[in-house]
C-alpha cells in the first residue's frame, strides 16, 4: 500500500536545522506525534510524506529558506519550502499539498492527513477525492474546543467531515465526529518503538530525586495545582523540574526563584527531554479530568512517559483506557492537597520499586502500544476498505 501523509512537519534533521537555537520551539509534540506514526506505516507500506515545516514568523528570521527533498525513517519527505509569511505560507502550501498529492498518487494509493491543519488537510482531501482514493483524518482535539475563529472550526469540521475514514484518540471522539459510521480506529497514541535500545538503570537517575512535567505550562493543564501540591508534600530531598511553554511561566518563574525545590527548565528539544524523563524519580501529568474537552484527549506524554521506564503519576483521564491503570499511579482527589498525598503516596515506595513499576509499564507500551503495532491498525483499516 502506499500512503500519502500530508501534515504541517518535517524530518527530524530539518527540525533541528531550524529550530534547534530557537527559543520557542514549535509545535514539538505534533512533530514527535506524526513523525513516529510515519515510520511506523513505512515499516509496512511506502510512505511519502508532503511536508509542511511549522514555521511562523515567531520563529523564523528568513523569508524563504528551500527545503529538498530526503529520505528518514523509511520515508520519502518532500519539503515545501519554510515560509515566514503566513499568506504567502498559506496559499504555496495549499496549492503544493495538492498537486505534490495529485502527482504522486497511484491505484494503490491513500492519503492520510491532519484533520486540524486545516489548509493541509483540505488540500489533501480535494485531492484525494479527484484522485478517487481513501482519505484517513486524523483528529487528536475537537476543532470546536480549540482556539481560533469560526471559520477556522468551521473549515476543521468541513475537511473531517468529508474524510473517507478516520483515527480517533477516544471512542467519545467518534460518537461526535462520525455520525455515519465511517470506518475508524481509535489509537489513543503511541510510544516510539525506538526506545527499545535504551536501557533505564538506576545509575541514570538524578540526586535528588526528581519529579518531573513535561508539555504545555498551562493552568488549564493544572499546573498551578501541581506546583502547590508538590509543595505542601514537603518532600525531602526531592525537587520539581517543569519543562514547556505556556501561561503559566511567569508565575512559575516567581515561584521557583522563592523556592530552590521547584525548577523551570524552559524548552528543550524533544531528544533531551526524553533524557530528562529518563533520569527523573517519577513523572507527573496533572490534568484536570473537569473540563469537557478532556474526555476527547489523550495526552501524548503518557505514551512518552511510559516508554522511558520512569514510573507515572497521572490524574484518572476519562479517555485513557482501564488497561493503563495498572501500570500507572493515580491522582484520585485533583486539588493541591490530592496531589501532595498522591505524590507521598508514590515516592515513600524505594527507587527499586519504583523502577520496577516503571520498566512494567515500558514493557506495556512498547510491546502493545508501539508506533508500528499502532500504524499497523490504520494499514488493516484500509485494506478492509479497500476489499470492500
Amino acid at each position: 500500500m502506499h500512503i500519502l501523509y500530508a501534515v504541517t512537519t518535517c524530518s527530524n534533521r530539518t527540525y533541528r536545522r531550524l529550530f534547534a537555537k530557537v527559543a520557542v520551539k514549535p509545535a514539538f509534540q505534533s512533530q514527535k506525534y506524526h513523525r513516529l506514526l510515519i515510520e511506523g506505516l513505512a515499516t509496512n507500506s511506502r510512505v511519502d510524506v508532503i511536508a509542511n515545516p511549522p514555521v511562523n514568523r515567531a520563529v523564523l528570521d528568513q523569508a524563504f529558506i528551500r527545503l529538498s527533498r530526503e529520505e528518514e525513517g523509511g520515508a520519502c519527505y518532500h519539503n515545501l519550502p519554510a515560509i515566514r509569511n503566513p499568506l504567502l505560507k498559506a496559499a504555496w502550501v495549499g496549492l503544493g499539498t495538492f498537486f505534490q498529492i495529485l502527482r504522486l498518487a497511484d491505484r494503490d494509493s491513500a492519503v492520510v492527513v491532519d484533520g486540524l491543519n486545516r489548509v493541509t488537510a483540505l488540500a489533501g482531501m480535494l485531492a484525494a477525492r479527484l484522485r478517487r482514493i481513501p482519505c484517513v483524518g486524523i483528529v487528536t482535539d475537537l476543532p470546536d474546543m480549540l482556539g481560533g475563529g469560526g471559520f477556522s472550526k468551521k473549515l476543521a469540521n468541513f475537511v473531517i467531515d468529508h474524510c473517507s475514514a478516520y483515527v480517533f484518540l477516544t471512542q467519545a471522539m467518534n460518537g461526535r465526529l462520525n455520525p455515519t459510521g465511517k470506518p475508524y480506529v481509535i489509537l489513543e497514541g503511541h510510544a516510539d518503538i525506538a526506545m527499545e535500545k535504551r536501557t533505564p538503570s538506576l545509575e541514570k537517575k538524578q540526586h535528588p530525586r526528581v519529579c518531573l512535567y513535561a508539555g504545555g505550562v498551562s493552568r488549564q493543564y493544572g499546573l498551578a495545582n501541581l506546583v502547590e501540591g508538590f509543595r505542601l508534600a514537603n518532600l525531602p530531598d526531592t525537587e520539581l523540574h517543569i519543562y514547556g511553554p505556556g501561561d503559566y511561566v511567569e508565575e512559575l518563574k516567581t515561584v521557583a526563584a522563592e523556592d530552590s525545590r521547584v525548577k523551570y527548565g524552559g524548552m528543550l528539544l524533544n531528544t533531551e527531554i526524553v533524557d530528562k524523563e529518563m533520569e527523573a524519580t517519577l513523572l507527573v501529568n496533572p490534568r484536570p479530568t473537569s473540563e469537557e474537552f478532556v474526555k476527547y484527549s489523550f495526552p501524548s506524554k503518557t505514551m512518552e512517559y511510559m516508554s522511558t521506564g520512569t514510573p507515572v503519576l497521572t490524574t484518572v483521564l476519562p479517555g485513557m483506557p482501564e488497561e493503563y491503570h495498572s501500570y500507572v499511579n493515580l491522582i484520585r482527589e485533583e486539588t493541591p492537597q490530592g496531589i501532595a498525598r498522591a505524590l507521598r503516596e508514590t515516592l515513600e515506595r524505594s527507587d527499586e520499586a519504583l523502577l520496577e513499576q516503571g520498566m512494567a509499564a515500558r514493557s506495556f507500551v512498547l510491546t502493545q502500544k508501539d508506533n508500528v503495532t499502532q500504524a499497523g491498525k490504520i494499514l488493516e483499516m484500509l485494506t478492509r476498505m479497500q476489499r470492500k
